[in-house]
């Protein structure tokens, strides 16, 4: 009988310990992945790792198809360090890049992926997701339009910190700024432009369209931080140099400007360069959410520019510099 009794107590140990790996492997592999494939997003839920499995390869039958695949977990835990610098991968192997979508999923990354059809190769890109605002992130200078302006840039956790550089209507950060990687540049040729084209003699094909402002989809601010976010337009970068009192200064080490508006309250933009291919330039340069046309901006490239603000001991300074420069995004949002 007290056999029977032990026998029992153990099978039902056993079955209890069964059961509950089971539920903690289904609760381990619980994803809510975004994915964003040439511009359109979906949200998918996840319960399981083969479902995991088989999303990872549609994401490289998109890639194989000329399609550009981004994608981040929005359920994860593991806290973003927005310091981190961007870690790329390339593979002929499929099995291998799903290996490292996986750990870079795992460690808490947004990844984009791309495949190289001459030479059969799978290129992977991740970053830590831009730091999510805090309840006191955006500052009221009292302006005239009543604009808010975020206290950091995007990517950055601490006002004097540099956050992400971004071409202009990109929404990740990369290792080569070039017209060979911007998105909106077919093959790298400046010639090809497939979006925020007005002239048909530098669009692909002939390509033109009426955009003159970043479309949500585009906008590095709206993408990251979300809520109302976005990249301020040319004519509130003015409002900004206008109404407020700007001062050269240094904070916590590093160099920018502080702007204090009418009602005492200020922002610090840092000087915190700009990336061409991938080096750092000493300057420091904010973009607008508007491309170079019927903007007074000094400088030639109109048709490839877009507009941005320069960060020096001189001030707020408006130019026209070409759209796949790294620049920094100071996000805006109105106050309703």
């Amino acid at each position: 009988m007290k056999t029977t009794i032990k026998l029992l107590l153990f099978l039902t140990t056993v079955l209890t310990f069964a059961a509950c790996s089971k539920d903690d492997e289904k609760v381990r592999h619980e994803r809510e992945i975004v994915y964003t494939v040439d511009n359109k997003t979906t949200t998918v839920q996840l319960t399981t790792d083969s479902e995991w499995d088989d999303l990872l390869d549609r994401f490289c039958d998109y890639a194989e198809n000329g399609c550009k695949v981004s994608f981040y977990n929005a359920k994860s835990n593991t806290p973003k360090n927005a310091t981190k610098d961007v870690i790329t991968f390339s593979t002929t192997s499929r099995a291998e890049m799903k290996a490292w979508m996986r750990r870079m999923e795992e460690a808490g990354k947004t990844v984009t992926v791309t495949f190289d059809s001459g030479t059969g190769t799978y290129n992977g890109m991740a970053y830590s997701s831009a730091p999510q605002p805090q309840y006191d992130y955006w500052v009221d200078l009292g302006l005239p339009s009543g604009l808010l302006w975020a206290k950091c840039n995007v990517g950055a956790i601490n006002p004097e910190d540099t956050g992400y550089y971004f071409a202009w209507g990109e929404t990740w950060p990369k290792t080569d700024y070039s017209w060979d990687t911007y998105t909106y540049c077919y093959g790298g040729d400046v010639h090809s432009f497939t979006k925020y084209c007005h002239f048909e003699y530098v669009g692909y094909n002939g390509y033109t369209d009426t955009l003159t402002v970043l479309e949500p989809s585009d906008d590095a601010a709206t993408v990251n931080i979300g809520g109302g976010a976005r990249t301020p337009t040319y004519y509130e970068w003015s409002e900004l140099r206008d109404n407020c009192t700007i001062e050269w200064v240094t904070q916590n080490g590093k160099n920018g400007l502080r702007c204090t508006g009418p009602n005492g309250n200020s922002i610090f933009l840092p000087e915190a360069g700009h990336f061409s291919g991938n080096s750092v330039g000493v300057w420091g340069f904010y973009w607008t959410a508007n491309i170079a046309i019927d903007i007074p901006c000094p400088g030639d490239i109109i048709t490839t520019g877009a507009c941005s603000f320069e960060v020096d001991d001189d001030g707020l300074k408006l130019f026209r510099s070409n759209r796949f420069i790294g620049m920094q995004v100071r996000p805006v949002r109105s106050a309703n």
